[in-house]
């Protein structure tokens, strides 16, 4: 019996992970991520010509709301385009005596990975600037914040790979994960504050706690803002907010769909997978 390091789906992941350690896309994105996580940790130069540097529950604020249009579209691409390849080596990886699950499991654990890598290293150079400059009060927020933030890149990742195994040509997956990420991340906002005017008044509602779900991004953006402080940081709205998704809230039907949005792409994905022609 092979042990469980050696295993076809944990081989084919460290070398997915290693391919795309290498690769110009994580390096791009892990040093534009990088740069601009350490620039929204400091805060800039002050009246006296010092540098200062923003607490935690700030910095997390700021730098959520970058990783929250940052990664999907990381995670949607490296999928669509790992998987909606037409350069032959999927073919080459199933002509080994696997399967086809522990090929798709092992490039997807791999290509999460590398997604899991730019994000943390991003918080984690932020953050170590922040504990140098200010302390670490907040820092359990702005643990969740990066915690969520992957996820909701890992959510764009299993949708990407959805997306390059249906479409299959790379060119058109990518083209297709762009056009998704466009919706989630900005035209989903606009239709989202349509629907809100239309049945209320704008205010936080039962509407509200509906879109959060269906929109992971916005989701997550929410309870982190809810673990935050959002009755501090947003006022009335924040506090609204606040009610809705704290405890006995909203919050554990949010968190609910986050899990429906990693988990049922995944399968669908998976399905057609093992149906597919090469």
């Amino acid at each position: 019996m092979r042990r469980w390091y050696r295993t076809a789906t944990l081989i084919i992941a460290k070398q997915e992970l290693a391919a795309a350690l290498r690769g110009r896309m994580i390096l791009a994105f892990g040093g534009l991520f990088a740069t601009l996580a350490i620039g929204i940790a400091l805060a800039g130069l002050g009246a006296s010509g010092q540098l200062l540097v923003q607490g935690f529950t700030r910095t997390a604020v700021s730098l959520l709301t970058l990783a929250l249009y940052l990664l999907p579209m990381l995670g949607l691409i490296l999928g669509a385009s790992a998987f909606g390849g037409d350069d032959g080596g999927v073919e080459l990886l199933l002509a080994q005596p696997i399967s086809r699950t522990e090929a798709l499991a092992g490039r997807a654990l791999g290509l999460a990975a590398a997604l899991a890598v730019v994000s943390l290293g991003g918080f984690a150079l932020a953050g170590v600037v922040v504990l140098v400059g200010a302390g670490a009060v907040g820092a359990g927020g702005f643990l969740l914040a990066a915690f969520g933030a992957t996820l909701v890149g890992l959510v764009g990742l299993s949708i990407g790979v959805l997306i390059g195994i249906v479409v299959r040509r790379r060119g058109a997956a990518v083209g297709w994960a762009l056009a998704a990420w466009v919706t989630a991340a900005v035209l989903f906002d606009l239709a989202a504050i349509a629907v809100l005017q239309i049945t209320g008044d704008g205010q936080p509602g039962p509407w509200l706690v509906t879109l959060l779900a269906i929109n992971p991004i916005d989701g997550v953006r929410a309870l982190a803002l809810v673990g935050l402080g959002a009755d501090v940081l947003l006022g009335p709205t924040g506090a609204a907010l606040h009610r809705m998704l704290g405890p006995g809230g909203g919050a554990l039907w949010v968190a609910g769909s986050l899990v429906m949005w990693l988990v049922l792409p995944s399968v669908a994905g998976a399905a057609v997978f093992r149906r597919r022609d090469f």
